[in-house]
C-alpha cells in the first residue's frame, strides 16, 4: 500500500530545508515537470529508473528545463530532502549551474561524507516505523553546510525574491535594489539557482500557477494565470505547452498525481 509522509528538519536547518518527506510502496510515480526545485533522494527499497537507466541509490536533482518521467523498479521506498529555493549551493562544492538538468550521485557529489550519510540513513530503518533517519539527516546536512561554508549573499536574496514573486519582480529593478548591475546579477545568478534570472523566473511563474491548482484539484486556471502575469489565456496555454509538452487540461484536475506539496513555514514546527 502506498504511504507518503513528512518530517520537519531541525530548527537550525529550516531556513534552507523545507521538509524531509518519505514514500513507501510506490508502484508508479508522477511525471516530474520542469521546475526550480532541488532534492536529495535516498532509496531504502526498490529503485527508480529514468529513460531506462536505474538511478543511483542516493541522488540529487536540481533545476530542470525538461519534463522527466521516472518509473519505479519494484516497490520503491525512499526518503527525500526538499531544499528551499537556491539553498542547495550552501551544501555543495559545485555551483548549481553545474548540477542543473542532471541526476547526480550523492557519493559523487559529497564523497565519503555523502556515503556515510546514506549508509546511516539506510541502517536507521524505514518510515513510518521510525524517524531516526531524520535526526541523521539533520546531523549530516549540518556537517555538509559547515564543510562548504558559503555566506549568505545578495544573490541568495535575488533567488528567493524571484521564486516567491515571479509575476512582479523585474530583474533590472531587483539588481538596483541589491546594489548590483543587471549584468552582475545575470552573471552570478546561475551558480546560485541553476539558470539565468529569466529562465528561473519563467519556471517559478509556471509553478506559481500550476502548484495551487493541482493542490486544490481545480481546472479553472484563467484567473490564476492572469494573476501570475500572463497576458491572457492563450499566452498561458502556449507557455504551458512549451514547458510541459501538453495543454493545461491534460495535466490539471482532481486526482492528478504530482510532486507538489503545501509549503511549510521556516519557523518552529512539531516533529511528525
Amino acid at each position: 500500500m502506498l504511504q507518503i509522509g513528512r518530517v520537519s528538519p531541525a530548527v537550525a536547518l529550516r531556513g534552507m530545508v523545507e521538509r524531509y518527506w518519505w514514500c513507501a510502496g510506490a508502484r508508479e510515480l508522477p511525471v516530474v515537470f520542469p521546475g526550480t526545485g532541488a532534492e536529495l533522494w535516498i532509496h531504502l527499497s526498490g529503485g527508480v529508473e529514468l529513460d531506462g537507466a536505474l538511478l543511483p541509490r542516493a541522488h540529487v536533482v536540481c533545476l530542470r528545463r525538461t519534463r522527466w518521467t521516472p518509473s519505479p523498479r519494484g516497490e520503491a521506498g525512499f526518503v527525500a530532502v526538499r531544499f528551499r529555493a537556491g539553498a542547495l549551493r550552501h551544501f555543495t562544492g559545485p555551483g548549481l549551474a553545474e548540477l542543473a538538468d542532471r541526476v547526480v550521485s550523492a557519493e559523487e557529489l559529497w564523497g565519503r561524507l555523502g556515503s556515510r550519510i546514506v549508509e546511516q540513513v539506510a541502517e536507521a530503518g524505514p518510515p513510518p516505523g521510525t524517524t531516526a533517519w531524520a535526526r541523521l539527516l539533520d546531523r549530516g546536512l549540518e556537517e555538509l553546510r559547515r564543510s562548504h561554508g558559503r555566506e549568505e549573499s545578495r544573490v541568495d536574496v535575488a533567488v528567493r525574491r524571484i521564486h516567491t514573486r515571479p509575476a512582479t519582480t523585474r530583474v533590472d529593478g531587483l539588481a538596483r535594489e541589491l546594489g548590483l548591475t543587471t549584468r552582475q546579477l545575470q552573471r552570478t545568478f546561475p551558480e546560485a539557482a541553476g539558470a539565468t534570472p529569466k529562465e528561473f523566473q519563467r519556471l517559478a511563474r509556471f509553478r506559481s500557477v500550476v502548484r495551487p491548482l493541482l493542490l486544490d484539484g481545480r481546472t479553472d486556471y484563467t484567473q490564476a494565470a492572469l494573476d501570475a502575469g500572463f497576458y491572457d489565456q492563450s499566452h498561458f496555454i502556449r507557455e504551458f505547452r512549451r514547458i510541459t509538452g501538453e495543454p493545461p487540461m491534460a495535466v490539471l484536475g482532481r486526482g492528478r498525481s504530482h510532486f507538489y506539496y503545501p509549503s511549510l513555514p521556516r519557523g518552529p514546527q512539531t516533529r511528525r
